[in-house]
């Protein structure tokens, strides 16, 4: 089920899994799973025709074809947005092999670009 709660709630939830305290001026889409959030999507760094999207999840299985179609439809119909950016850290295996299954492709190698270490860029074309 796609939550609509306060932007706040879903910031701040996301925030908290990611270390981040603010996202600066974002719109957040949050998943709900048995009365809990699952998931949320964060969409930040706008400036059209690009908008960048952070996904934060407690468990993969949130990711039901509603859910992503619903999350996706934000930046590309409502936004107008030509593109989507993820970045992610360069360990981190599932969230790569999550982003290329949704169809986004890797454009970039950033080395010491996190905090972490070393950053993948991924791009998602409204027109693929």
């Amino acid at each position: 089920m796609i939550l609509y709660a306060p932007k706040r709630v879903l910031l701040d939830w996301a925030g908290l899994r990611l270390g981040i305290s603010d996202f600066g001026n974002a719109a957040a889409i949050g998943v709900m799973r048995r009365g809990e959030i699952a998931a949320v999507a964060v969409f930040n760094n706008f400036r059209h025709p690009s908008i960048e999207i952070s996904f934060v999840m407690e468990n993969p299985r949130w990711a039901t074809r509603d859910a992503i179609r619903a999350i996706l439809r934000f930046p590309f119909v409502q936004l107008e947005c030509k593109r989507l950016t993820a970045v992610t850290e360069a360990t981190n295996q599932r969230a790569r092999a999550f982003l290329c299954r949704l169809g986004f492709k890797e454009e970039g190698y950033h080395p010491d670009a996190l905090p972490t270490g070393d950053a993948v860029t991924y791009g998602l074309l409204a027109a693929d």
